[in-house]
């Protein structure tokens, strides 16, 4: 269950970097001990890079894509740092991809406050509940839907 968890991240990673070559942007996959990059991606002419998060989930095991149990931050210096979140099926006939592609600043602010608000509610049950994982699903924020295939955000002026 790990290994195909893993796998399927690579493979989204993978599917990432091939989306900006396609486009014509120089895209170079990270080694895996790189924090909070997973892509590293230069404009078709050269002056301009930004940062990718890669996030990646399979739609028949979730519906959302776990951010951890961390609170989100947003900072000045992230302002070139994107998430694209993939969503790929378990089986390998099922050919749809769908790529989101969101600043992580932006992300992680509605996210969060999103969450806090989750957060002070109840469980059925009446007890409060007790999870402090972040897991974004889009429709809990369905203002990202608009985002999807959206590559030209990343180096937008």
């Amino acid at each position: 269950m790990k290994t195909e968890k893993i796998l399927s991240g690579i493979a989204g990673e993978y599917f990432v970097a091939g989306e900006f070559s396609r486009r014509g942007m120089v895209a170079a996959v990270t080694l895996r001990n790189n924090a909070n990059i997973d892509i590293l991606v230069t404009s078709s002419d050269g002056s301009r890079t930004a940062n990718i998060q890669v996030k990646t989930r399979r739609v028949d095991k979730s519906d959302g894509w776990d951010l951890g149990s961390e609170p989100l931050e947003a900072k000045k210096e992230w302002g070139n740092i994107f998430y694209v979140f993939v969503a790929i099926s378990s089986d390998p006939e099922d050919r749809n991809i769908d790529f989101y592609i969101i600043p992580k600043n932006k992300l992680n602010k509605k996210l969060e406050a999103t969450f806090q608000w989750w957060k002070k509610g109840k469980k059925r049950s009446g007890k409060p509940r007790k999870s402090d994982r972040r897991i974004f699903r889009l429709k809990e924020i369905p203002e990202f839907e608009k985002l999807k295939d959206r590559w030209d955000i990343v180096f937008a002026k």
